[in-house]
């Protein structure tokens, strides 16, 4: 069994064989020998860093020592250059742009950049207060200050700013400067206006031309105190118009300033001036009402209509008023009917014509009319007994249709009212015109019922004047008034809570025509006074 040998490198084993062995025959085939390049030295590469970080460091060291103050300057500034930026940083924030004692923004960066040419936040100081002088600039032209923003426009151009900003900001100063102009002529107008004593009225009024100043310059201060003052010398005149007694006109004034200017300071004082000339006059009104009632009652129908109608040149809305002249309407008729059974025709004649004055659409009057009519005919003899029994008969039957048709007291003169009485007034024992009373009692009694129940009123009270005329002495009347005198009351109320003044006051008209000493309706018509004090 042979020796297993190791291999070898070419001769190298050989070389190793024990002396004397006789080589394997495996052996004498050996590996081919590789020839390689001898490798480069690393010492040579190594030096060749070593030059390259030598050359480094020299290139360095020269910058630094060529440059070591602007390097030092960048990275560690000196006490005073971070002094004048500082002061210059707060004199911006302060708005103070440029100053000819060199305090500005614009001189303090520019000396920090004097000391520092290359200071590059210095140069974005003066960027910004280019930036500001800008902003002030438009600020001022919103202010009305041309010559500020001219100023504040130089001051931008003179550090560059973008010419596009600049322009935008002039385009805005060249507008207002026309509007400034247009402005200071509507004021010399005015003021003018305001001298020759043409306060208020028409385009022309001092008042006029500074509202169309304001509407081109609402925040302008001076048009502001200008028309504050004049409108102060408008309410001035509210005291001679309360002197005189005319609380139209003193109303109208202080409504005129408060539509201009809602929170003038002299507003107050003149609002508290009229509601006192107010309730003043209200006192002295229900004085003068209480008397013209007591005039009535007395008698004294002339005077009482004369207080009555003073009181309505003053108020012409005057419910209490209004319902006193319907009285004395009535109690005018009632002097004619007297004057009539004593056949005295021109007093009656006298009484009607004051009433009819007073009321033309007073139902009683038309047939106080009627009544003295066919007793004239029948004095001058011009009557017969068989056309006038013809005529009852064609009156009665025309009644008849009338109240079957709801036609109670209109139309006038067809209505079963004016029928009746014209039947009435030519024989008023005829016992067919007696039946045709009780009929219409009957059915007007049924209309105010159902009118009241349908809230028609006004029909309501037409029946119960138709009913008070053909019957007066009707025991059911006194009450009837008062249940429709409270309805007038409710619907009043109804409507004073709606805001709806008119149509209260008349309601209060009417019942107070119904029951003038009811305490229900003076109440009603004070609180309708005070409704309107504060309307």
């Amino acid at each position: 069994m042979s020796q297993r040998r190791e291999p070898t490198f070419g001769d190298a084993a050989a070389s190793v064989a024990p002396a004397g062995t006789e080589p394997d025959a495996a052996a004498t085939h050996v590996l081919p020998v590789v020839r390689r390049s001898p490798p480069v030295p690393r010492r040579s590469a190594r030096a060749a860093w070593v030059g390259l970080a030598l050359g480094a460091v020299v290139v360095l060291a020269f910058v630094l020592v060529h440059w070591r103050g602007a390097i030092g300057a960048r990275l560690a500034p000196s006490a005073p250059q971070t002094r004048l930026q500082q002061q210059a940083a707060a004199a911006l924030r302060a708005g103070k742009l440029s100053s000819p004692d060199g305090r500005g923004a614009r001189e303090l960066y520019q000396a920090a950049l004097a000391r520092d040419p290359d200071d590059l936040s210095a140069r974005e100081g003066l960027v910004r207060v280019a930036n500001a002088a800008l902003a002030q600039a438009q600020a001022a032209i919103d202010g009305h200050h041309p010559e500020v923003a001219r100023r504040d426009l130089d001051l931008a151009r003179d550090l560059s700013a973008p010419v596009a900003a600049i322009d935008r900001v002039e385009a805005s100063l060249r507008r207002q400067t026309g509007s400034e102009a247009q402005l200071g002529e509507l004021l010399s107008k005015a003021d003018a206006a305001a001298a020759a004593g043409k306060l208020d009225g028409g385009d022309a009024s001092a008042l006029a031309l500074y509202q169309q100043a304001l509407a081109m310059a609402p925040d302008n201060a001076l048009v502001l105190d200008r028309r504050a003052a004049l409108l102060s010398r408008l309410l001035a005149g509210e005291g001679p118009l309360l002197a005189k007694g005319d609380l139209d006109g003193a109303r109208a004034l202080v409504e005129r300033v408060a539509s201009v200017d809602p929170g003038h300071l002299d507003l107050p004082n003149a609002k508290s001036q009229l509601a006192a000339a107010v309730q003043r006059r209200q006192r002295e009104q229900d004085k003068m009402l209480d008397r013209a009632d007591a005039d009535l009652r007395a008698g004294k129908t002339d005077a009482a209509v004369a207080t009555w109608r003073q009181v309505l040149a003053q108020t012409p809305d005057s419910a209490r008023a209004h319902a006193g002249i319907r009285a004395a309407a009535e109690a005018f008729v009632r002097q004619g009917d007297r004057a009539l059974v004593l056949l005295e025709f021109a007093t009656a004649q006298l009484a009607l014509d004051k009433a009819r004055a007073l009321a033309p659409d007073l139902p009683s009057v038309r047939l106080a009319e009627q009544r003295m009519h066919q007793l004239r005919v029948q004095r001058s003899g011009l009557g017969h007994d068989a056309r006038d029994t013809a005529r009852i008969g064609q009156l009665l039957a025309a009644a008849d249709a009338a109240m079957a048709r709801g036609d109670l007291v209109d139309p006038p003169g067809d209505s079963a009212f004016d029928q009746l009485h014209q039947a009435v007034a030519i024989a008023p024992g005829d016992a067919r015109v007696i039946a045709a009373n009780h009929r219409f009692v009957a059915t007007v009694n049924t209309c105010i019922q159902s009118a009241m129940t349908d809230n028609r009123l006004g029909r309501a009270t037409g029946c119960l004047d138709a009913l008070a005329t053909v019957r007066p002495a009707y025991a059911a009347l006194p009450s009837l008034r008062t249940t429709l005198a409270r309805r007038w009351l409710d619907y009043a109320d109804e409507r004073i809570g709606a805001g709806e003044f008119d149509a209260a006051a008349r309601a209060v008209e009417s019942a107070q025509r119904l029951a003038p000493r009811d305490p229900a309706v003076a109440a009603m018509a004070a609180r309708l006074r005070q409704a309107r004090g504060g309307h």
